[in-house]
């Protein structure tokens, strides 16, 4: 696929990797659709300042997804970006509640997303889903839910790669650890030397590392229900 000129929209695409993706595609020529479910001020900075437009919807929300959807004129391709973060657990919530919202967030969002993208799809478009390396692995109790979700992210994506074909391409990337700002503030800095001694590389990726990963995908038109393992060789365990 030419990108230049298509319209994409990124859920989840007013900070972090959804930010960085919205630029650098801006930068290549599309028109970048910035979705977010709660900062709206922050995606209407963003979308302004690649001049884009920006889209406040919950992806989990069956109806708010139905509308936005019914005002997007043209889309050729949708990025599902949109996570919940795993350390950001409101020490309120039940295991049930947490449950619901995480698989609501990370599959159910792409779910009726990509349901409704293909809708619009009609002279054929891509998809690409935002795993991770946890779909691999056995998770500790912080990322068990999470964990879950990635993993049945593949299945998704698998699965819509053989209903949509042959115009629809859908494909997934698994980063592996990706050195954010988030990341950075979390972990001391002997945290952060530990965890990447457990990478062959011996260092975390970059956000402009996993957009040039789902560029190629979007430019090539010859791949669809790969998953795309980004992760400095991190072994699955």
């Amino acid at each position: 696929m030419e990108i230049k000129g298509k319209t994409v929209l990124v859920t989840g695409g007013s900070q972090g990797l959804g930010e960085q993706l919205c630029r650098e595609l801006a930068g290549a020529g599309m028109k970048v659709i910035v979705n977010c479910a709660h900062n709206a001020a922050r995606a209407r900075k963003i979308a302004e300042a690649i001049g884009g437009c920006a889209m406040v919807f919950d992806i989990a929300d069956p109806d708010a997804v139905r509308n936005a959807f019914a005002d997007i004129r043209e889309l050729h391709v949708l990025i599902n970006n949109a996570r919940l973060d795993p350390y950001r657990r409101p020490p309120v919530m039940s295991d049930a509640e947490w449950f619901d919202r995480m698989i609501g967030v990370n599959l159910k969002g792409p779910y009726l997303c990509s349901l409704a993208a293909a809708e619009k799809m009609k002279r054929g478009g891509k998809i690409v889903n935002l795993s991770s390396v946890w779909a691999y692995r056995a998770a500790n109790r912080r990322m068990m839910e999470y964990a879950m979700s990635k993993a049945a992210l593949h299945s998704l994506s698998r699965t819509l790669a053989r209903l949509l074909a042959p115009g629809i391409l859908v494909n997934t990337v698994a980063p592996g650890m990706i050195e954010s700002k988030e990341m950075v503030e979390r972990l001391t800095p002997e945290e952060l030397n530990s965890l990447r001694k457990t990478i062959p590389l011996e260092r975390g990726g970059s956000a402009h590392e996993i957009c040039m990963a789902i560029r190629f995908l979007l430019e090539n038109d010859y791949i669809t229900g790969e998953i795309l393992n980004i992760n400095g060789g991190t072994q699955f365990v």
